[in-house]
């Protein structure tokens, strides 16, 4: 970048700098009304020629604050935060099912994903129990 137009970008980052604090300073709360509009399009021209991280440290705002707002006003959507969905273990599809039936016509049927599980003793049960 040239030399006058860092110069320049550099002499609008203290003049902007100079009206956060001012605005900061002119308010009743600490937590009092957002951000003026004017202040953030002033940010956000700046961050199209100084780096966000020298635009954000010198006005103290949040890089990322900054970045998503940059994104905004840009048009480009900011993506949304991601929410949790639980899939319950059941909706998964079953890898083995085992029928078995004995001789007095009664029926057990298992319906399983487990890789090895433990068959053994149910089935032994099943059988044997008269």
């Amino acid at each position: 970048m040239p030399e006058s137009l860092d110069s320049h970008a550099q002499a609008a980052l203290r003049q902007l700098a100079g009206q956060f604090t001012h605005w900061r300073q002119s308010r009743r709360t600490p937590r009092g009304p957002r951000i003026p509009a004017a202040l953030w399009t002033e940010a956000v021209h700046l961050v199209q020629v100084l780096p966000l991280s020298r635009v954000a440290k010198a006005l103290c705002l949040k890089p990322h604050a900054l970045k998503r707002r940059c994104a905004t006003m840009n048009g480009t959507p900011t993506p949304q935060a991601l929410h949790f969905v639980e899939v319950a273990p059941a909706w998964r599809t079953p890898t083995t099912e085992v029928e078995i039936q004995r001789p007095d016509g009664s029926r057990l049927r298992i319906t399983y994903s487990d890789a090895s599980p433990a068959l053994v003793p149910l089935l032994q049960t099943f059988l044997s129990a008269r």
